[in-house]
């Protein structure tokens, strides 16, 4: 198709601009009489053979849905091939301003000259970026597993399989479950709060409520809870105590218990582990003590990368459109209010920022991932899956064999799988890259130890 459209770009700062692009009527109206012949020749309209209705009838019905569809389509694709041409370096999904997207395109074909969208863009800054020894960051390793924090597990265990009596009322020795509201009310966390871990002179808040019921919880009234006993990871916990409980939230009540705790038994431990698969209370300990330690590692490794972010960008500015990627925000979140995006955008705009740093550091280091690469990466997780369902069997397979199968993958869903794990690779090659080039201070703790550093 040869367009005669015209497209303007206005980089209003270093980080924002706008593309206009006008459409005129050769660019629109081959493919929008095309559309129109092809809903004549499938469409049923009363009074007329399938096939048979008029490309007239068709044009008052439907014509300006018709239009407005085909026009937004070829506006995108110009829009697309625009920047890919001129090498716009924009970072999120350009966002169309006017016309209204959720509106029919009002516009005369015979007598206007052209519309005109016009599409705000973020656009990457290629700033230097600042490393060196100076810039330290402490790399937890988790050593061991205090038996404390097991006994905690352990009772959690406990209450969670035990025998549960739903109540209308809530009592000094009751579970409640329900959602804990935090940052504007935007992010819930369901937790589970028990009573009875609740300091004595605080306890009288929570008892008496019914089901629905909302009170204010404060950091004092968790003091003595866990990451078990609240129905969380060592990691939400650790993120709760650090960003959000240091005010009072509202917690919502969606069920009431009271629980009698399973003993610690040979149908506790199949329950948990399957059967058989632990035989004595020293071993279905020891498998705790593992699970604990797998996901202490995991939070000491998002520690040392959020760590590794918030040191970084005290020495490196990144800066970003803030009101466009609030009307964005908007635009994705048509029912949430102001208050709702301000909150969503504090929580998106670091991630933004990050991702932005790491893409720099790719960029201006050729470190960028090829498509080989990201092969093989698929190749290597398929061939692990494939052990995994092949433990006890003799068959073998090899590269050639599963080849096929990868590209399979890495096509299906619109190439999901590839651009996630072109991502992954090339965010762990900027992390590496980063950690060869700053003071990274290994310290080995054990998991109370690493609690402890909050």
């Amino acid at each position: 198709m040869c367009f005669t459209l015209d497209i303007q770009f206005n980089k209003i700062n270093p980080n924002h601009g706008v593309v206009c692009i006008t459409l005129y009527e050769p660019d629109y109206k081959p493919v929008f009489e095309k559309q129109l012949k092809h809903y004549a020749r499938n469409v049923r309209v009363k009074g007329f053979r399938v096939g048979a209705v008029p490309v007239e009838v068709i044009s008052k019905m439907y014509g300006r849905s018709i239009l407005t569809e085909e026009l937004l389509k070829v506006a995108a694709s110009a829009l697309k091939n625009y920047i890919e041409q001129e090498q716009i370096p924009i970072f999120i999904e350009p966002l169309l301003v006017t016309p209204k997207q959720d509106q029919d395109i009002d516009i005369d074909l015979p007598n206007q000259q052209g519309i005109t969208f016009s599409y705000e863009i973020g656009l990457m800054e290629y700033p230097t970026i600042e490393l060196g020894p100076h810039i330290s960051v402490t790399e937890f390793k988790i050593s061991q597993v205090e038996g404390k924090l097991v006994d905690e597990f352990v009772e959690a265990l406990q209450l969670i399989h035990g025998q549960r009596v739903n109540l209308n009322e809530s009592t000094a020795d009751a579970i409640l479950s329900g959602s804990l509201e935090m940052g504007a009310g935007t992010v819930t966390l369901p937790l589970r709060i028990s009573v009875a871990y609740v300091p004595e002179g605080l306890r009288e808040t929570l008892v008496g409520l019914s089901v629905g019921a909302k009170v204010m919880i404060t950091q004092e009234m968790l003091k003595n809870h866990f990451a078990a006993i609240l129905g969380i990871s060592f990691g939400v916990f650790a993120t709760l105590k650090k960003k959000y409980i240091a005010g009072p939230m509202m917690f919502t009540i969606d069920a009431i218990s009271q629980v009698v705790p399973a003993p610690i038994e040979p149908t506790l431990f199949n329950l948990i582990f399957g059967k058989g698969v632990v035989d004595s209370v020293s071993s279905f300990r020891e498998a705790i003590t593992k699970i604990i330690l797998l996901d202490k590692c995991t939070e000491a490794s998002y520690t040392f990368f959020e760590d590794l972010r918030d040191e970084l960008f005290k020495y490196n500015s990144i800066h970003l459109p803030d009101v466009f990627l609030k009307k964005w925000l908007s635009f994705h979140n048509p029912v949430a209010t102001p208050e709702e995006v301000e909150d969503y955008y504090n929580a998106f705009e670091q991630d933004v920022r990050w991702e932005l740093l790491l893409g720099n550091i790719v960029r201006k280091n050729n470190l960028t991932v090829t498509e080989s690469e990201v092969i093989d990466e698929a190749k290597r997780i398929y061939a692990d899956d494939i052990k995994n369902k092949l433990v006890d069997s003799q068959s073998e397979f090899n590269d050639s064999t599963i080849y096929p199968a990868v590209i399979t993958m890495l096509a299906h869903d619109k190439g999901k799988l590839y651009i996630k794990l072109h991502q992954e690779l090339s965010k762990n090659r900027a992390i590496n890259f980063i950690k060869q080039h700053i003071s990274v201070v290994p310290q080995t703790v054990t998991a109370e130890q690493f609690d402890a550093r909050i």
